[in-house]
């Protein structure tokens, strides 16, 4: 099995078990691992495909039945592109919100402002990107990765 089929092969699984998650699971430690495998598993693809025509990629693609989700080779590096903005949002959501649980010290205001704008810059990179690919292709990505959540809704503005 040649790198590129084997790969394809690790996402469809990783994409099966985040398929498995709960909707309370949304962003869970369990949600962000397997992002972070999935992105691994990208790059690595990514790599991959270099060395692969249009044609036998999307060969590979359809036998492993991720046709909807990839169907052109420069996906993969689109997916972790909006994978790692994902995961930014998330930390810094996740830091601001243990600012505001805890004591407020001299310094948090202006860590609190400045996660803040982290996270809404991985955001509107998300979004750039995400109106880029298109309202199917980031449906199809939305589905696949267990970001149904009002967070990632598709905008038309």
């Amino acid at each position: 099995m040649g790198t590129t089929q084997r790969q394809l092969v690790n996402l469809d699984m990783l994409f099966a078990d985040v398929e498995m998650l709960g909707i309370s699971e949304y962003s869970s430690d369990t949600h962000r691992k397997l992002l972070l495998d999935i992105q691994n598993v990208l790059e690595q693809l990514e790599i991959a495909v270099q060395h692969e025509t249009v044609s036998s990629f999307q060969k590979a693609v359809a036998a492993t039945g991720l046709s909807k989700a990839l169907e052109d080779k420069r996906m993969p590096g689109i997916y972790k592109r909006l994978i790692g903005y994902v995961l930014q949002y998330w930390q810094a959501d996740k830091k601001a919100a243990e600012i505001l649980a805890s004591e407020f010290g001299g310094n948090a205001d202006k860590r609190l402002e400045l996660l803040q704008v982290k996270g809404i810059k991985a955001k509107s990179q998300f979004k750039t990107v995400a109106r880029a690919m298109g309202k199917t292709d980031y449906e199809h990505f939305i589905s696949a990765l267990g970001l149904m959540h009002e967070d990632w809704l598709w905008s038309s503005s």
